[in-house]
């Protein structure tokens, strides 16, 4: 028999989407799978609908807007599955997603997660990301974002997977914990990512398990709450887990990439700057900047505690980390042009 897969979806006033999310998964070829909706005191009767028209589908309520990563731990704890779904309420799978993945995941037991290929729901001919990149200030972004569907077609490790949709062996889980809850949004599942990588597991991307996402259409593609959330965090993964060294040049790449951004965005129009500078002035993405070092800084101590506990954990000497910095970073220019 094939193992068990739950699909857990964190949701917050998810009604626009939830329905056709849902209907996917119970359109699925594989056919031993749960699904669970984790809401998050949502106010729009999207939690009602779910227990209206799926009453197979495993409602928890968490009572309070609890964000990404607390309500996918509340999830995964909900069941006792071999492999663990990870979807987002505004995404959609096609109908073999889910087999693509186990199939994928399978291929080799260090395989810890496998990344989807996810393309954007209003215009599926094109790639939102395909796995996710890194930089050496701790950013991340989408592998592939923006490029034609029928790019990026070859099976192959990347850093971590987008868990907006993705795959997750509950072993790996279990040996480098779950999500950590002071990051609520973004950049959760690339703090999975390098806590999977320094642990010694891998992640397998699949260009035949598909999803279609709306992008950031909850939180805003480029609004203040997600310019804070990603540079606050971005922060936290540099104090967990890179060597004492990168940590010191993290600074330098990142005033680099601020350079370099507003150059794109002020000259070019190009990147998530010149997006932002749309409905926002470019003081007040300065003053997100220090808001979000600050709140960095107020955490310091938690975030170097969590670094002495992966300690426990890593598998990995820090040349071995600089050779993953290697493989998957991207450069300056391409970052600060991501959009």
């Amino acid at each position: 028999m094939s193992p068990l897969v739950s699909i857990v979806i964190p949701n917050w006033n998810g009604i626009e989407y939830l329905e056709k999310c849902i209907t996917s998964l119970e359109n699925q070829t594989y056919n031993n799978l749960e699904i669970i909706v984790v809401d998050n005191a949502s106010t729009d009767g999207s939690c009602e609908l779910v227990k209206k028209v799926f009453p197979g589908v495993k409602v928890i309520q968490m009572g309070y807007n609890s964000g990404w990563g607390v309500a996918c731990n509340a999830g995964m704890a909900a069941s006792d599955s071999e492999f663990i779904a990870l979807l987002n309420n505004d995404a959609y799978m096609e109908s073999n997603c889910v087999a693509e993945m186990v199939k994928s995941i399978q291929l080799d037991p260090k395989y810890g997660s496998c990344a989807s290929r996810i393309l954007l729901w209003d215009q599926p001919d094109i790639i939102e990301v395909c796995g996710l990149v890194i930089y050496r200030d701790g950013s991340s972004c989408g592998r592939g974002r923006l490029h034609p569907a029928d790019e990026y077609m070859q099976i192959q490790e990347v850093f971590c997977a987008n868990d907006c949709c993705c795959l997750y062996r509950r072993e790996m889980i279990e040996d480098i914990g779950e999500y950590d809850p002071d990051f609520f949004i973004y950049c959760d599942e690339t703090d999975i990512g390098w806590r999977h990588q320094l642990a010694g597991w891998k992640c397998i991307y699949t260009p035949h398990a598909i999803a279609y996402h709306a992008h950031s259409r909850t939180a805003g593609s480029y609004s203040a709450f997600k310019a804070f959330h990603v540079e606050r965090n971005r922060i936290y993964l540099c104090i967990k887990y890179f060597p004492i060294s990168y940590l010191l040049l993290s600074f330098w790449y990142s005033a680099y990439r601020y350079l370099y951004q507003c150059y794109l965005s002020g000259r070019m129009g190009k990147g998530a700057l010149a997006h932002y500078r749309k409905n926002n002035s470019l003081f007040t993405g300065v003053c997100i900047l220090i808001k979000a070092h600050w709140a960095a800084v107020l955490k310091f101590p938690t975030m170097w505690h969590r670094r002495r506990q992966m300690k426990k954990i890593k598998r990995i000497s820090n040349h071995e980390i600089s050779k993953l910095i290697d493989r998957f970073g991207i450069s300056v220019l391409d970052m600060a042009s991501y959009e």
